[in-house]
């Protein structure tokens, strides 16, 4: 079972909060992960894409796309169980671009 929980405060000057935080199990499955470079710092604004995989008897369906935060990490869920997934990650080089090119017809 994960448990999880996660919140931001921005406090006013002089003022004390106090929270309490009541976990409760998931159940459900997710996928969380981190996308690292091959040095291994954190690659922020990868492209992840996670697909629910049809193994070749069906075509692959787009379940989300998200982009890594500036801790290269990323999450997925809930997921169905007992199902296969493909993740992809893309991540362009600061030095390429796309030229669109067109065609003119004589």
């Amino acid at each position: 079972m994960n448990y999880h929980e996660s919140f931001c405060v921005k406090p006013n000057p002089h003022e004390r909060i106090e929270t309490t935080i009541h976990l409760q199990a998931e159940h459900r499955p997710a996928l969380l992960g981190t996308v690292l470079s091959d040095t291994g710092k954190p690659v922020e604004n990868a492209l992840v894409t996670i697909y629910k995989s049809g193994c070749a008897s069906q075509d692959d369906m787009t379940i989300g796309t998200v982009y890594t935060d500036n801790l290269g990490r990323f999450a997925f869920g809930p997921l169905e169980p007992n199902h296969l997934y493909e993740v992809k990650v893309f991540k362009y080089n600061e030095h390429s671009r796309i030229l669109e090119q067109s065609i003119n017809n004589p």
